[in-house]
């Protein structure tokens, strides 16, 4: 588009990731005129990544303990180097170009008001988004929404029951989002190829620099646009939504400080504030001599739903009986395969992949265990449990929600991006709250594992030591809560409807609206969420 350009629409969408992309496929050929804004192109660009950057004054470098990587494997390995807070994307189809699919719903405790948990509490419970849970799971190819023992009785061949006491752990399921057909992740990519309504259109390689209000502050008025090669618009839209992340929807509400001078919807000074992630850690590990009689019980099991195979992956999680009575946050622990150079699965995989290099190599691995593949075979496709692997080791993984802390936030820079915005200046902490919970977690484990006659694990040292101050954790690129959602805008940035409190028609979509993150992935509330702002914003924009 020519420099000066004024784009006109009834409702303009901030970012074509999940979120932008959802909602915009809820208006797909209705009378309601829509943009949807991207910072990027269809393609990956170097150049449009660089403004992801951040200033990161927090964790986990802040922390005095060893790094520790995401536990990215495989082809997504270097997804392990990308700087904490700038793992985005800047692309049609946003963070699931870079994502593994993996997704869990909420639990009910997530939602609740828990006094040990001091800013805890959504403004409705999760019962009011099972509809919006569903059709979520839905778009993204997923099967039931169960994630606990209810599961066990639609699995084809579930787990074996090894009496485990749910009033301290409890069983947690994974469920993964793949292409129709492939077992390739699903890319919103595709979902935005499909949007071919002629209602609906999506201007790329556009950087949103600047929301405009109007002169008393209470209504959204403009949207100023860049890209990197100095072209600049305008876009007028009776609504708008911010779909653009945890921190790109915090910083562009702060860097619009002309008329609010704060920045919009900081006057009580709460954008950016509460800023979470997923604190990750390493805290149990299983050697070659005992990993496959755990691997038995905590791998992935399937079922059949709508003429589709799904897969759930079985974890263990705090129980919220135990959360409640010693003051814990929810946690949950997953198992990580560490597969061995020698697994006939990983070879086939490299042969058919056509390397060359390893080809022949690779060919003479698979046919090595002919039986083993057989047998995986089997396994696989009639008993709809996971593939039998070659490991050197089995992995425990936690994740863990962390407590709203006020202090944990996003906010400006002095050191401007190449549009010369302000950069995001993100001072993340990962509390002792946080850290306990995930011990506590390691350590239920292996008591229970005991009792009930499963090989010990080695704990890591500084679960051993309650070392809490060199726990070693990673960012796992799921910032959140950075504009909570709540009824009083003390505490929050948007209110039951994601609008921005005291704004008219301003939005905002996506993991920055969570009053609290839960220790769930979280791109299948993300959608259920934006799902219920979709019908909201059709009660406003057909009525």
């Amino acid at each position: 588009m020519p420099s000066g350009t004024q784009f006109e629409a009834d409702l303009a969408l901030v970012g074509a990731g999940p979120a932008g992309l959802a909602i915009a496929r809820e208006f797909a050929d209705t009378p309601v005129k829509v943009l949807l804004i991207e910072s990027g192109g269809t393609d990956f660009d170097p150049d449009a990544q660089t403004l992801n950057r951040v200033e990161n004054v927090g964790d986990p470098n802040a922390r005095d303990a060893m790094p520790l990587q995401r536990g990215y494997t495989g082809d997504l390995a270097w997804l392990n180097d990308i700087p904490a807070f700038e793992l985005r994307n800047r692309l049609v189809g946003g963070s699931t170009h870079t994502w593994v699919g993996k997704c869990a719903a909420f639990d009910d405790i997530d939602f609740d008001m828990r006094k040990w948990v001091p800013g805890s509490g959504w403004p409705f419970p999760r019962r009011d988004l099972a509809g919006e849970l569903d059709r979520a799971a839905d778009l993204l190819n997923l099967g039931p929404n169960i994630y606990d023992r209810a599961l066990y009785h639609r699995l084809v061949s579930p787990p074996a029951e090894i009496d485990l006491n749910d009033d301290l752990v409890r069983t947690f399921f994974w469920q993964f989002s793949h292409r129709a057909g492939s077992s390739e992740p699903l890319r919103f990519a595709d979902i935005a190829a499909k949007l071919t309504a002629k209602n609906i259109d999506i201007l790329t390689h556009a950087t949103v620099t600047r929301i405009g209000l109007s002169e008393n502050g209470r209504r959204i008025e403009t949207l100023d646009l860049k890209s990197l090669s100095g072209v600049e618009a305008s876009v007028r839209a009776r609504k708008v939504v911010l779909c653009c992340g945890g921190i790109e929807n915090a910083r562009l509400l702060l860097a619009s400080n002309d008329v609010a001078k704060e920045g919009i919807g900081n006057e009580r000074d709460c954008v950016g504030r509460y800023l979470a992630d997923h604190p990750r850690t390493v805290i149990a590990r299983f050697g070659r001599d005992t990993l496959q009689d755990v691997a038995e019980h905590f791998g992935f099991y399937g079922l059949t739903h709508n003429h589709r195979t799904h897969f759930y992956l079985r974890g263990l999680a705090l129980s919220p009986r135990l959360q409640a009575r010693e003051g814990l946050l929810n946690c949950a622990t997953y198992p990580v395969q560490m597969l061995a150079p020698t697994d006939p699965w990983v070879a086939l995989k490299r042969f058919y992949a056509g390397r060359q290099r390893f080809r022949l190599s690779d060919l003479r691995t698979a046919l090595a265990a002919p039986g083993g593949l057989a047998a995986g075979l089997h396994r696989r496709l009639i008993m709809k449990r996971g593939l039998p692997r070659q490991m050197t080791e089995l992995r425990f993984d936690a994740m863990v929600e962390q407590r709203p802390n006020r202090e944990s936030r996003v906010t400006l820079s002095s050191r401007r991006d190449p549009l010369g915005i302000p950069m995001p200046r993100v001072n993340w902490k990962i509390g002792w709250a946080e850290t306990a919970s995930v011990a506590r977690l390691a350590e239920l484990i292996s008591a229970e594992f005991w009792r009930v006659g499963l090989p010990q694990p080695g704990l890591e040292q500084w679960v051993l030591d309650e070392d809490f101050k060199h726990a070693p954790f990673a960012d796992m690129a799921h910032p959140a809560c950075t504009t909570r959602m709540g009824e009083d805008p003390s505490s929050s940035v948007v209110d039951r409807n994601a609008q921005i409190h005291g704004v008219e028609g301003l939005y905002v979509a996506g993991s920055s609206v969570f009053p609290t993150p839960g220790h769930a992935n979280p791109t299948l509330m993300i959608l259920a969420l934006t799902l219920r702002l979709a019908d909201h914003l059709k009660t406003r924009l057909l009525r």
